[in-house]
């Protein structure tokens, strides 16, 4: 019969002593935490109502449109080349120009992460010889309605894809922006609501686009690579639309 003692000594070394002597795992870092942006929420009829006090007392701030004027607008489109094309101009920010010039070879409708690639086709202030030279922008699509729209176009047009998707001239997306503010007032007269206070035209949808942008917080940089501009200065301007709201920082200022 085994010893109290000699039994306490086996029972000793019948543990696993691997574990005594494992080698602590090294913590796997976390991936660094991805910034989550917050949708503010905004009141539309408000900053509708206060553009009028923005535009007088903005430095170079041009007339804009706000989110629910945009919407209406594009509702009354029925016609699906106008649609795609004044939704392209809402969603890019871009010009008229470059919105002409895109092909089924710009858009890039990657699940993971839609984009379009635009070339920069502003000439003021750019030597002719050096805009070939200027990379394309990417601008991220992410809004569903508007990808929607966009794939709906291209499986029903039969398009190459160097073919371009507006074959018209910036005169007639001119004319057919006119009719289709002319289509929106009417309705809004005819419900008693207000009309575009606004003159609009097609440069209208890329100002919008950015004051949209700024007001959801978007970071300047950001935007600044969205719009094409050579200078951040250029995109701050668009900030002015924020003027009438800093009434909150002076509360609790003492003097």
């Amino acid at each position: 019969m085994t010893p109290p003692r000699a039994q306490a000594r086996a029972a000793a070394r019948s543990t696993h002593p691997v574990a005594l002597y494992q080698p602590a795992v090294p913590a796997v870092p976390s991936a660094p935490p991805i910034a989550v942006i917050q949708i503010p929420r905004i009141d539309w009829d408000y900053l509708i109502e206060r553009r009028p006090f923005v535009l007088r007392h903005a430095i170079d701030l041009p007339a804009y449109l706000l989110l629910p004027e945009v919407r209406g607008l594009l509702a009354t489109i029925y016609k699906a080349q106008s649609q795609l094309l004044f939704s392209t101009l809402w969603h890019t920010g871009a010009r008229i120009s470059e919105v002409l010039a895109l092909t089924p070879a710009s858009f890039h409708l990657d699940p993971r992460g839609a984009h379009v690639s635009l070339n920069t086709l502003k000439k003021r202030g750019r030597p002719k010889a050096t805009l070939s030279r200027v990379p394309a922008r990417m601008v991220p699509l992410h809004d569903p309605g508007y990808l929607n729209l966009l794939r709906t176009y291209l499986a029903s047009h039969s398009l190459r894809p160097q073919q371009r998707l507006f074959p018209i001239t910036r005169q007639a997306a001119d004319a057919r922006l006119r009719v289709i503010v002319e289509t929106y007032d009417a309705a809004q007269l005819a419900a008693k609501q207000p009309k575009l206070s606004i003159a609009v035209s097609c440069k209208t949808f890329r100002h919008s686009f950015a004051v949209n942008c700024v007001l959801h917080g978007r970071p300047l940089p950001a935007l600044q690579a969205w719009m094409g501009h050579s200078s951040i200065e250029t995109t701050q301007i668009y900030t002015q639309v924020l003027t009438a709201e800093t009434g909150h920082l002076m509360v609790g200022v003492e003097f």
